[in-house]
């Protein structure tokens, strides 16, 4: 939901680009840690820099902020030169998450970028750095620009802060934007912020929400830790019609420490079964939307037990949106390493070198 749609088919051509293919299809067995860590880095590490695919490179921002954090600080900040503007977007997330201060010269002139969610971007990157001299620039692209697209990423980006004093403003926008997509992004701030009424509408699109409504909002309740979520994901996990659903249920219930959702996980790891009548909807993506979502729940739950299929998933998709999920996920798992294990990788990429 929150990554740029810029997925090309190219992608799927060029798996080894990201990940250095080192075990049999079949082997359930993975590495020592070490040398697991060093894999899932570089995969990571090469995805920023991936050629063929933009939503690649932001994808691998994303998750490098969130796994691997500062040690890869400098490898993030040439996102913010990208020429796709998804992938700057992306960068100006990633930097803002980590407070990245010293990054605030490079990301201040893209409050004049071209494009306004670089803009927003750089707006809350500068607003986690400590200045919140363009909130009216971001509060004027959220409410008149003429691209729903555009209002979302303002939006999300706003909820992002999780700052009380945004509760009216987000009220305001879930009561009256025309585009329902806009309106989700600010009733699942408000939900955030505590929100009762917000609560209650995900738990009810949990039950009927049709479309990709369902799973935002299992998604969505993840991040809540209302009294009643828990049950609601539960009930979802084992009840739900569609498999998205329930591996969103899975994760979301993993935001809450729990397991639930494991066996479900693993199994949809090597799910291959895409609706091939679906003109818009292309088998691969189908597939990559399942295996990707399956490992991002294992990540969330921190089972070692996933480690292995996992790193096969890694080691053999053809699908480097699949594998920046895998390597994020066993990173996850694996937690922080010992010092200087990003560092060496990070030497590795710039030299052009295989880690081993």
């Amino acid at each position: 939901m929150r990554q740029p749609q810029v997925f090309s088919r190219a992608a799927a051509r060029v798996y080894w680009v990201l990940a250095i293919p080192v075990i049999a299809a079949g082997c359930a067995v993975a590495p020592p840690d070490d040398q697991l860590r060093d894999r899932a880095t570089l995969c990571l590490h090469r995805g920023v820099r991936f050629p063929e695919n933009p939503a690649v490179r932001a994808q691998s921002i994303e998750a490098c902020a969130e796994v691997l954090g500062t040690s890869t600080i400098d490898l993030i900040r040439e996102g913010l030169r990208d020429e796709h503007p998804g992938v700057r977007f992306a960068a100006c997330l990633a930097l803002g998450k980590l407070a990245d201060v010293d990054a605030a010269d490079a990301i201040r002139p893209l409050t004049e970028d071209a494009d306004p969610r670089v803009r927003v971007g750089a707006y809350y990157a500068l607003e986690r750095m400590g200045d919140a001299s363009y909130r009216r620039a971001w509060v004027t692209i959220m409410r008149d620009s003429a691209d729903a697209e555009v209002r979302r990423n303002a939006v999300m980006t706003l909820g992002l802060l999780e700052d009380p004093r945004t509760r009216t403003m987000l009220k305001r926008v879930a009561a009256e934007d025309p585009d329902d997509g806009v309106r989700l992004q600010a009733v699942e701030a408000l939900a955030v912020l505590g929100d009762s009424d917000a609560e209650g509408g995900f738990i009810r699109d949990s039950f009927g929400g049709l479309g990709y409504r369902q799973p935002f909002a299992l998604l969505a309740l993840g991040r809540v830790q209302g009294p009643d979520s828990v049950a609601v994901l539960r009930s979802r996990l084992a009840n739900a019609p569609y498999l998205e659903a329930r591996l969103a249920a899975a994760r979301a219930l993993a935001m809450h420490g729990r397991d639930d959702g494991l066996d479900l996980a693993l199994r949809s790891l090597s799910w291959n079964s895409p609706n091939r009548n679906l003109p818009d909807d292309p088998a691969e993506n189908q597939v990559m939307r399942v295996q990707s979502m399956a490992a991002m729940a294992l990540g969330d739950m921190r089972h070692r037990r996933a480690l292995a299929p996992l790193n096969q998933l890694m080691e053999t998709t053809n699908d480097p949106r699949i594998q920046v999920a895998a390597a994020r996920s066993i990173l996850m798992i694996l937690g922080p390493s010992v010092a200087g294990t990003e560092d060496r990788t990070a030497r590795a990429v710039v030299a052009g070198e295989r880690v081993r």
